[in-house]
Order: structure tokens, then C-alpha cells, then sequence
């Protein structure tokens, strides 16, 4: 085991040497080598507390419950997370998004002293020398907006106009305006704030044959953790021409970012940096194209195949981890188009697709994925970031250590580095997870991590969600 962790460290360590580049997307560049040359020895920097024999927790307990009383929202804040209900089976879209909006003014300054300062940090991020003048930002917005599926435009637009109660513009005052209540459920497609790994196995690597994925949801935590405070878990339920579906994200938003539908689809974003300037011209929202897939289609090659035929109307170059009872992809979608990137490919990756040249896995029935492309013929960053090339080893070197993994190895493996070892851009496990999803297709079983305001720690709780 030793070896492994030796071999996967010096080797992105000679990466980055050779390279001397890293991953663009925002704050989540990859350090100098002088910051990621200490080796430690194995036993330090892992954690061998097992999962085996400890069931996910359940939390029943309900402290608050919100409710518009038309029946088309409620929230019930739990002690770790909020779960929401929202029912288009009674309204329209433009009514469930005032409805879930008029829930939300009345858990109050709570809420808005969550989300407001986070979206801020987002904003700064990306354009750090705004100095008061929002016209850049605004104008990204206004051009995706337009083309968001129309029931999700309309949900927007009474999601914001209520929450807004008539506010315009662009101030951190403790209260959302219409264009911020917009914007903050457009974060991924205008201003990009993710980072994420996942895993899935299948077969002969599993102790069951069944299926298991994992989803590690990696975002600014906020400058004093307060996204932790934040958690949710959304119930769209929708009626019978539709499927219905459960969503991990943030109190407040609506799009798609991790997702479990009733066909048993799981989908979840992932960035993927390009370096290729942005361009929101005639430009679709990734996040909402993937909800419209999750809901309209009935297994993940559909989905999938969707949402590669679209990426080239997409603002950014991501990766989409997809999977059912049958199959597991990465819908790998380059989303630039022109002379210098026309050979970078959109593609629906599986175990058997050809990898870049220089890359092995030589480990059956799994497959992972982090933020770059790694097929043959793809717009390749990978090779030129340490962060990603470390990760996408230590997988293929983890899965390799164990001939069979159950639910609990699963978990083990996925929070196996210790908190206070090495640099957080070289892991799994990272000071900036926010949440792991992960299901298990043999017993039905959905397990979700949720940071806590003190942060990762070593060990965490696992919560089982209803779906």
C-alpha cells in the first residue's frame, strides 16, 4: 500500500514539474510543487476507522416546518439538513417557485444570511475586479436565462419575484433583489463554483453484483462555513407523464446538481477547467437541461446522450457522472467550439472507452471521475493538472486494493484521508467536500454525508434520506 501512495504522489509531483500549469476553474488551482512535496508516511494521512457494521443514521426529528398552505411546498428543517417538498402535481411552475419562495421569507434573515454572502464570494471569484459595476454579471445571466426550458423559467420567475418582493438590483444588504434571487440558482452555468469527484462499481466489485455510486460534492464552504448550515434535500414530485425526483443542493436552489430519479437515474455535475473564455451567447444552463433530461427520459443512456448532443450550447466544459441499475457513463461535454478545440470531443464515456494516451486502468467493473477529461481524443487538461491526475490514480489504485467492496467499504474509501494530512487539493476527501452522495442500487439505500459547521472532520456521520 505503501508503494501505491509513493508512486501516486511523486508521479503527480513529475507532472506538475514537467507541466507547470493547473486546472482554471476558481480557487481550486493547483498549488506549487514546494506546497505538495512532503511525503508523509501512509499510516498517517489515512483513516482506518471502518464503516462496516455502523448504518446510516435517520433523523426523524423535525425542529420547524414551513409551509405555503396550498400544498405545493413545504420545508422541515432537520437537525443537519432542510428537506423540501414541491409538488407540481397541484400548480403550476410559476406557482410552486412563489410558493417555495414565500416558505423561504418565512424562515427568514436564517436564509438570506446564508445564501446571500455565498453568492457574493461566488461573484467576487469570478470577477474580481467588478468594483460596483454587476452590467458583466447581468448580462451573462439575461443571456442564459432566455434559454431555460419555459416551466423552469416561469418557476424562476415567481420564485424571484416573490422573494424579492419587488427589490431590484445588485447590493449585499441582507435581502434578495429579483436579478440575486435569479442568479443564485444559476451559479454553475454564470459563475462556476464546483469542484468533485465520483466513483462507481458494479459486478465482480461489488459483494452484492449490484450497483454503487458515489458523489463528492466539492464547494466553497463560505468564509465562515455557513453553506454547512445550508443542506437540502428537494422532492420534486411531479405527475404521471413525468418523473419525479430527489435533488441534493442548497436551501433555495432549484436546478439540478445531484439527482436520483424514480427510474432510479443518478446524475451529478462536475467542472471540468478549460482556460477558453466564456461565452454566453445563445448559451444554454447545463443545470437545467440536465433536469429536464432527469425528468423526461428513462435511463441513464438517454439522459446521457442528451446531454452530450447539447454540449456545445453549453457555457462550460463539465462531466456528468450517470448511472441506473444497468449502466454507469460520464457524459464528458466540451462545450467550446473553433480552430484550436475543434478535436475536443463530447463523448458518453464507459468502462470500455479508449483513455488518453498514457493513462491506465487496469481495474474491472468501475470507473471514476474527476474534474477533466480523460477520454481519447478529448480536449485534454487532464495531463496538465496534478490535482486531477493524483485523484484519478489514487482511485484506480484504491480499487485495486480490495477485490470486492460493500456499501461500507464504499464510504471507507471515499473519507479514508484524514483531514490535517497534505494538501487538500491532491484528495478525495477534501476541506472543501460539502456533501457525499451515495447510492446503492441493491438495497435501494440513499446515504448522504453533510458537513457540519465545523468542517470535514475525520470519520463522518452518514444520514439515510427517504426517495
Amino acid at each position: 500500500m505503501k508503494h501505491y501512495m509513493l508512486k501516486t504522489l511523486l508521479s503527480s509531483a513529475l507532472m506538475l514539474i514537467l507541466t507547470a500549469c493547473a486546472d482554471d476553474t476558481p480557487d481550486f488551482s493547483v498549488p506549487a510543487v514546494s506546497d505538495i512535496s512532503t511525503l508523509e508516511p501512509v499510516d498517517d494521512i489515512y483513516c482506518r476507522q471502518s464503516y462496516e457494521g455502523e448504518d446510516a443514521k435517520t433523523e426523524d426529528e423535525v425542529l420547524q416546518t414551513f409551509s405555503s398552505g396550498d400544498g405545493l411546498c413545504r420545508i422541515d428543517k432537520k437537525p443537519s439538513y432542510y428537506e423540501v417538498y414541491l409538488d407540481y402535481t397541484k400548480g403550476t411552475h410559476y406557482d410552486v417557485g412563489c410558493a417555495y419562495a414565500k416558505c423561504l421569507l418565512d424562515i427568514g434573515d436564517e436564509f438570506i444570511a446564508v445564501l446571500e454572502p455565498f453568492l457574493y464570494e461566488n461573484i467576487y471569484r469570478t470577477f474580481p475586479s467588478i468594483d460596483g459595476d454587476y452590467s458583466p454579471v447581468l448580462d451573462r445571466m439575461d443571456k442564459i436565462l432566455v434559454n431555460i426550458p419555459e416551466d423552469y423559467r416561469k418557476e424562476l420567475e415567481g420564485y424571484a419575484q416573490t422573494l424579492s418582493g419587488g427589490k431590484k438590483g445588485f447590493e449585499c444588504d441582507g435581502a434578495f433583489s429579483y436579478e440575486e434571487a435569479l442568479l443564485a440558482n444559476m451559479i454553475d452555468s454564470v459563475l462556476r463554483a464546483n469542484n468533485c469527484n465520483a466513483v462507481s462499481l458494479w459486478g465482480e466489485k461489488t459483494v452484492t453484483g449490484g450497483r454503487i455510486v458515489s458523489r463528492t460534492m466539492e464547494w466553497p464552504l463560505g468564509s465562515e462555513n455557513q453553506m454547512c448550515t445550508a443542506h437540502c434535500v428537494t422532492h420534486f414530485i411531479n405527475g404521471k407523464d413525468k418523473n419525479s425526483y430527489t435533488g441534493f443542493s442548497v436551501l433555495g436552489m432549484l436546478d439540478a446538481i445531484t439527482v436520483l430519479n424514480d427510474k432510479e437515474v443518478f446524475a451529478g455535475l462536475l467542472d471540468v477547467g478549460t482556460g477558453m473564455d466564456f461565452n454566453a451567447e445563445g448559451k444554454k444552463c447545463y443545470a437545467y437541461e440536465l433536469r429536464y433530461a432527469l425528468e423526461n427520459m428513462p435511463d441513464a443512456r438517454s439522459v446521457g446522450e442528451y446531454m452530450v448532443s447539447e454540449s456545445k450550447n453549453f457555457t462550460y466544459t463539465h462531466n456528468i457522472i450517470i448511472t441506473d441499475r444497468d449502466n454507469s457513463f460520464v457524459a464528458e461535454n466540451n462545450a467550446y467550439e473553433g480552430d484550436e478545440y475543434s478535436s475536443g470531443q463530447s463523448i458518453l464515456r464507459d468502462q470500455d472507452t479508449p483513455l488518453l494516451p498514457g493513462i491506465t486502468w487496469d481495474v474491472p467493473d468501475c470507473l471514476c471521475v474527476v474534474n477533466a477529461h480523460v477520454t481519447d481524443g478529448c480536449l485534454d487538461k487532464f495531463t496538465y493538472s496534478g490535482s486531477n491526475y493524483t485523484r484519478f490514480c489514487k482511485y484506480r489504485d484504491w480499487l485495486g486494493e480490495k477485490d470486492k467492496f460493500s456499501l461500507a467499504d464504499v464510504k471507507s474509501m471515499v473519507t479514508r484521508e484524514k483531514v490535517d494530512s497534505y494538501t487538500s487539493y491532491q484528495k478525495i476527501y477534501s476541506d472543501i467536500v460539502f456533501e457525499i452522495i451515495i447510492y446503492d442500487y441493491s438495497t435501494r439505500e440513499l446515504d448522504a454525508c453533510f458537513i457540519g459547521e465545523e468542517g470535514t472532520v475525520d470519520h463522518p456521520v452518514f444520514t439515510k434520506i427517504e426517495h
